[in-house]
């Protein structure tokens, strides 16, 4: 079993370093773009897709379904893959995180996550850890336990997410410790790879882009 997971396509909250959480802000022509040569790279290795999960936020969906060639009645909408909540700060530019001493402790969300405390309405890594364990083991793991043998290459799943929620679902398989959570960078539509092969879960590679 092939499952691709990869981040959804710019968006201009991404252009403007805003902070983006749960706020729906659709792809720009750019992001729609890069999910187009993504599935076109796709196409011409012969890679289809039998499932295809994605976070609920439309920048994620408008992906799966570029990616895939879908529709969305055969895209599942799952809320395990949603990004992180951010609460009060979603929406905050950089100058503006760098200039409210409400917002002064944001900083440890990227340089030391065992000391982010999220504002109200924000999620913490162990949350997210959490849900995100939980769509591996309740979603993923049974498809190898039915037609979908963890032994054909030819199974193949598409996860569209966000980059926060990434890491989490990639930490599930390289047991990566929480200090080091941002270890990998993932640019708009960076597709990582895991397989499964005999139950085992392995990080094949991680942030290509095709574009």
């Amino acid at each position: 079993m092939n499952i691709y997971i990869i981040r959804h396509g710019e968006t201009s909250w991404n252009k403007e370093f805003r902070v983006q959480g749960r706020s729906d802000i659709p792809l720009t022509k750019t992001g729609i773009e890069q999910a187009q040569k993504t599935a076109e790279a796709f196409k011409n290795q012969g890679i289809f897709f039998d499932h295809v999960y994605t976070s609920p936020l439309s920048r994620a969906k408008q992906t799966a379904k570029i990616i895939s060639g879908l529709s969305e009645n055969n895209i599942k909408s799952d809320e395990r893959l949603i990004e992180f909540a951010f609460g009060e700060i979603e929406g905050a530019t950089q100058q503006e995180r760098e200039t409210n001493p409400k917002f002064a402790g944001f900083k440890n969300f990227f340089i030391s996550p065992k000391d982010y405390r999220p504002l109200p309405g924000g999620e913490t890594f162990v949350e997210v850890l959490e849900r995100t364990k939980n769509f591996w083991e309740n979603e993923i793991k049974p498809l190898g336990t039915s037609e979908y043998a963890d032994n054909k290459a030819e199974k193949n799943i598409l996860i569209t997410t966000h980059g926060g929620t990434l890491q989490s679902l990639l930490m599930y398989v390289d047991k990566r410790p929480l200090e080091r959570y941002w270890e990998i960078s993932f640019p708009n539509c960076a597709v990582n790879l895991v397989t499964r092969i005999n139950g085992k879960l392995n990080l094949e590679w991680t942030s290509k882009i095709f574009y």
